[in-house]
Parts: C-alpha cells; structure tokens; sequence
C-alpha cells in the first residue's frame, strides 16, 4: 500500500481507530452480546439460594396495580446494593425516579453517592462467582436474582433508563431450560441456553419472557461498570468474534 499519498486525516483515522467500549455498548443500540463467562455449575443448595418466592417488585415499592405492567409469577432476591434500600428509594423517589426508570438504572445513578455493599457472606455461591469476574465492588452497581416457576412470563415492555444506556444487564441463564423463551421485538429469541452469559439492551427494545418448562427458570443479573477492565475486555473480544 502507498502510504505516502494517503491524506492525513485518512491515515490518523486508520493509525488510531480502536474498540470504543461506550459505542458498542450504547451507541450502536445491540440488542443482546454474548459474552465468554462462565459461572460454575451450582450445586442443588446453590439453587436454593437463588430461588425466590418473593415477588422482587415488593422490595422496590413498585405500583402492583399498574396493569401495564403484566406479571406471573416473577420473582426475586437482592444480594450486592444499596446498604440503607429505604433511603435509597426515598432519595430516587424524592428526585422523581420512583416509577418511571428500572433499578438497574437507579444503582447505577446513585453509586457514588450512597453506600454500597453484599447482603449475603463471603461463602454465597452468587457473591464467590461474581467476584471471579468483576474483583472489586466499587465497580459493582447491583447484583440479584430473578425467578419464573413454570408457567410464569412477563408481558411485553420497555425499560427506561436515567443514562439511556443500550448494553447494559450481565444476565446470567443459571437454570435455563429449553422451553425458556426470551424475545425481543424484531430480533427474534434471545439463543440462550443454560450457564450462559449475555450482555442484553433492555431499553430499546419491548422484550418479553416465558417459562414452557416444568422447572423454575432462575437467571442472575449484573449491574456492573463496562469500563473495568475485567468486563470491557470480555465485551470487545465477544464483538470482534461476533462482526
């Protein structure tokens, strides 16, 4: 190639042109990446420790009666957030967030503001693998569980962000059947199979989930910082082999 006839702007932008962690997370509005994580296989006592029976909207003094928002049997456990959760959600409720952005949202707006911390011991099955993969907390926003018995789904929606964030939810298929479904408007179902772990845009697109199976359907979700190194490398090496 002759270089030397080449302009300058054209050979800066060749010379200098990497992998922008931020325009492949939000900008280009991806629906869903996977991601080259794994968690270990968890023992049956695991399970039990991510399987809820509380409806995790509870926690969050969600509005139950808005029918907008249609719901079976959804399920859910906080391990790693807000230390103080009731002045957590005065604070986002005196600022006008109470109803309109999702949590994972929220966790992150307020992350260096409030204190954060586990709720579950350094022997948490959930807390042990999570730190394999994002070491330090401060680059951690929120970290639960989400539960559907067999039968339970999420009607259609959206999910709105202070941020506007595309990429943003570590979603880890920790009890995933095949009779699972996660679909997302226009991009057909999400290929997740059990022990996977996707990096999905839960704000630019209505998405929906069903459980067909006849086992609880139990994912683990991920608030993190993308720039930390141990996440932002796994996010550009899964976009380079997926495009």
């Amino acid at each position: 190639m002759t270089q030397n006839k080449i302009p300058k702007l054209l050979a800066d932008s060749m010379s200098q042109n990497s992998y922008d962690i931020d325009v492949i997370t939000k900008h280009l509005k991806l629906p869903w990446l996977k991601l080259d994580i794994k968690f270990d296989p968890p023992s049956d006592q695991d399970i039990e420790e991510t399987l809820s029976h509380t409806d995790w909207r509870q926690k969050w003094k969600w509005n139950s009666s808005n029918n907008s928002y249609q719901v079976k049997g959804w399920n859910g456990n906080i391990f790693f957030g807000p230390t103080d959760f009731e002045n957590f959600l005065n604070v986002s409720s005196a600022n006008g967030n109470e109803h309109t952005h999702d949590e994972d949202s929220k966790c992150r707006h307020y992350r260096k503001t409030l204190d954060y911390d586990w709720y579950v011991n350094d022997n948490s099955y959930v807390k042990q693998q999570v730190k394999k993969i994002i070491p330090d907390d401060a680059d951690i926003n929120l970290v639960n569980s989400y539960s559907l018995p067999p039968g339970g789904y999420v009607f259609p929606h959206r999910d709105y962000a202070l941020d506007n964030m595309g990429l943003a939810k570590i979603y880890v298929a920790l009890k995933w059947s095949a009779d699972n479904i996660f679909g997302m408007y226009g991009c057909g179902n999400l290929p997740i199979k059990e022990g996977d772990v996707f990096l999905i845009n839960n704000y630019t697109l209505p998405h929906w989930v069903y459980n067909g199976s006849k086992e609880d359907r139990i994912v683990i979700d991920i608030s993190a910082n993308l720039h930390c190194e141990s996440i932002k490398s796994k996010i550009i090496e899964s976009f380079k082999a997926t495009f």
